[in-house]
């Protein structure tokens, strides 16, 4: 499925590099990814630093988004239950939690040909491939993914961008788009916690243009964080810690352990039927 991002010609592996027929290389590194992002100058963006992949490898690992987990393993198996030799692309994986049980799952089923992790953080993909012997994982941008026209049976997007001309560049005619948003109570206690006046999702909001929504699941649990740690790791890893006031981080700090809603989404699209 992969392309040069330089030229757009098909990437074919030799040995410890992708190699396209106009002579650009790409090394894998030792870890197993294959950096192809392509930067315009020293500083962009490059996603999640390697101490915020880590921390929140280990707060995953703890098995608090199991849930979420095994619903999107068996949204998967019940989309391709009839396909065969499927090519998967997770756009967006971080350090690839659930892209590589999602992977085994289709693995096990004997139905997998190709997957593809993607994240723009090097930290990430780096974490990713060291653990998930089925899948390629490539640094990468969601928004200029180095794969082919319409190679993809499934797309998946995980609390991460959705690109809708990528995603219907890259997807197959009869392909779906598999999103995991978060739902309209998702970590209110510790919203609560925080601010003053605290909001919920709005579950409506969550549209793909040029797609047609064809399935929707919710589910809420409760989970008990009991460490400090993993309080800050649950925060981080949402947008709001990016826009949050010192008196909202002071709060923050002082939380010893917290009783909160895990709420979630999987949203499911196909493109829609033009004339």
């Amino acid at each position: 499925m992969l392309i040069c991002p330089h030229c757009g010609a098909p990437l074919v592996r030799k040995e410890k590099a992708f190699c396209c027929e106009s002579g650009h290389s790409y090394d894998i590194a030792k870890a197993g990814y294959c950096n192809l992002l392509q930067t315009n100058k020293s500083g962009d963006h490059t996603g999640d630093s390697k101490e915020m992949v880590a921390a929140r490898r280990q707060f995953l690992d703890q098995g608090y988004y199991e849930g979420l987990a095994k619903a999107m393993c068996q949204q998967i198996k019940q989309l391709t239950k009839d396909k065969e030799d499927i090519q998967f692309v997770d756009a967006g994986c971080g350090e690839g939690y659930y892209t590589r049980q999602m992977v085994q799952a289709l693995h096990e089923s004997g139905k997998l040909k190709e997957s593809i992790g993607i994240d723009i953080s090097k930290s990430a993909t780096q974490y990713a491939a060291k653990r998930d012997p089925y899948t390629q994982y490539i640094t990468g941008s969601a928004y200029h993914m180095p794969l082919e026209d319409h190679c993809a049976d499934v797309i998946c997007s995980l609390f991460a961008p959705t690109p809708e001309e990528e995603f219907l560049r890259v997807l197959k005619s009869d392909g779906v788009v598999v999103c995991a948003v978060p739902g309209e109570d998702h970590l209110w206690e510790l919203k609560c916690a925080v601010y003053d006046k605290p909001y919920q999702n709005r579950e409506e909001k969550y549209q793909l243009h040029g797609f047609q929504r064809i399935g929707r699941q919710k589910f809420t649990y409760r989970v008990h964080l009991d460490r400090p740690e993993d309080i800050r790791t649950l925060f981080a890893m949402t947008p709001y810690s990016h826009r949050t006031s010192k008196i909202g981080m002071a709060r923050l700090e002082a939380l010893r352990e917290l009783d909160v809603t895990l709420s979630f989404v999987i949203l499911v699209f196909s493109a829609e039927e033009t004339e």
